[in-house]
Parts: C-alpha cells; sequence; structure tokens
C-alpha cells in the first residue's frame, strides 16, 4: 500500500518472524499533511517495533516531542510535550479495515502496512484534553495577558448580569411557591 501522505510504511514482506524496529521523525509537513487545527506545528519521534509472528502482526509505538497548539483560554500558540505508549494488532484476511479500535486488517497480499493516519491519531489523543498555557514558577498563567483581561471583564459584566432580578420570574417563583 503506497501512502498518499509520504512515506510511513512498515514493510512486511520479506522479512522474517520476531521484531523489527522503524523509527519516524514527524514535523510540520507531516502534520500539514492531515489538515485539522489540532496541531499547527512541532517535532514527533515515533518509534515502531513491528513483532510478527505467524498469522498474526503486533506495531508497538512509542512517541516522544513537543506540538504547537492553540490554547483554549487566550487563543495563542504554545508548545505542549507528549509522550504516549500505543499497541495496534495486525492480521492479513479479505476486506481490509478497522475491525476493533486496536485490530485493523490488511490484504493477505499487502506488502506493507501504512501507518501514518494510525501515528497521527494517536498522537493527537496524547494531547491534553485541556490545552492552557502553564504556570509560571510564581503559580501566574503565563497566557496572553490583554485576552486575561478582556475575559475577566467579561465574566465580571455576566455575574452582575445574573445578579439582576427579572421581576417576571420573581413572579413566577411566587406562583410556583403558593402552590407547594
Amino acid at each position: 500500500m503506497v501512502s498518499k501522505r509520504g512515506t510511513y510504511a512498515l514493510r512486511i514482506s520479506g522479512i522474517g518472524e520476531g521484531e523489527h524496529h522503524f523509527s519516524f521523525k514527524l514535523g510540520q509537513q507531516f502534520f500539514a499533511s492531515f489538515g485539522h487545527p489540532d496541531v499547527q506545528d512541532g517535532t514527533v519521534q515515533a518509534e515502531a517495533i513491528l513483532e510478527k509472528k505467524h498469522g498474526f502482526m503486533a506495531v508497538h509505538f512509542t512517541f516522544n516531542g513537543r506540538l504547537e497548539v492553540e490554547c483554549d483560554r487566550c487563543l495563542d500558540p504554545f508548545m505542549v510535550e507528549i509522550s504516549s505508549v500505543q499497541t495496534v494488532f495486525v492480521k492479513p484476511g479479505d476486506t481490509p479495515g478497522e475491525l476493533e479500535d486496536n485490530v485493523i486488517m490488511i490484504g493477505k497480499d499487502e506488502h506493507e502496512i501504512e501507518v501514518g493516519q494510525l501515528m497521527y491519531e494517536y498522537i493527537i489523543l496524547s494531547l491534553p484534553v485541556q490545552r492552557v498555557h502553564p504556570v509560571d514558577s510564581s503559580g501566574n498563567t503565563t497566557c496572553n495577558p490583554e485576552m486575561i483581561k478582556r475575559l475577566e471583564n467579561l465574566s465580571a459584566a455576566e455575574s452582575r448580569t445574573h445578579e439582576q432580578s427579572d421581576p417576571r420570574w420573581d413572579a413566577l417563583k411566587g406562583i410556583i411557591e403558593k402552590n407547594n
């Protein structure tokens, strides 16, 4: 199978049973090829160990690197460290595709396993759910100060709005309390 995004394939034909090591350095070009906004830039070292046995294969991935992501709070980019270990099982069969979360089937006549999409998905899954700038040594946020001021102003305005009571709702609350 030839990769549409680059050379992120593990050759399986002509290799014997046992462990086979592959290494990929993934950079801005790799992440840009997926066109997804989660990662703007970064460098990740990906190691893959293909464990080949009679009738099935397992690919053990290890990812370590730094990715540039957008802060959920201030929207400025910042670097986040990632580290992840994942395993996918590969079975030869008639109908290529994903069988389960960590099991894929490839055609019986395939000579290589395309792992670019898998590596991208595993890297995205290793990102923290909430992506905010880290705090400095004093415990203060390193987010964009202008954006933090704007958020504080909006938060204060919203709390003032919630403090004011709507007389129409007060009348309805009175009716509900009478009937209880």
